[in-house]
């Protein structure tokens, strides 16, 4: 490009006026993650796996959070062997239980 940069002005006069980026609800402020067509706001990511961004399922008989989609744990087990919850957790959360 001979190392000129161009600049197109747009006119005063635009029929159509694209919608300021400002115009929210007083509701709607804050920070979202747009992911497959859905809005997720920034302080919800957690609830929500981050492969397939469906909505994690909590399991209270483990005490731990898995997709159902992926059929994932989202926790890791806990370092202690004698904990309650994680000593019969299955590898994968819907598979049969004992």
């Amino acid at each position: 490009m001979n190392g000129k940069m161009n600049f197109f002005l747009d006119p005063k006069n635009r029929v159509a006026q694209k919608p300021s980026i400002m115009n929210y609800k007083q509701d709607e402020k804050g920070l979202y993650l747009l992911a497959d067509k859905k809005f997720i706001n920034w302080m919800d990511v957690h609830t929500f796996c981050h492969t397939c961004m469906d909505p994690l399922t909590f399991d209270n008989e483990f005490d731990a959070s898995y997709c159902a989609s992926c059929n994932e744990w989202r926790e890791e087990r806990c370092s202690d062997i004698s904990c309650e919850y994680c000593e019969n957790r299955p590898e994968r959360p819907l598979d049969p239980r004992k």
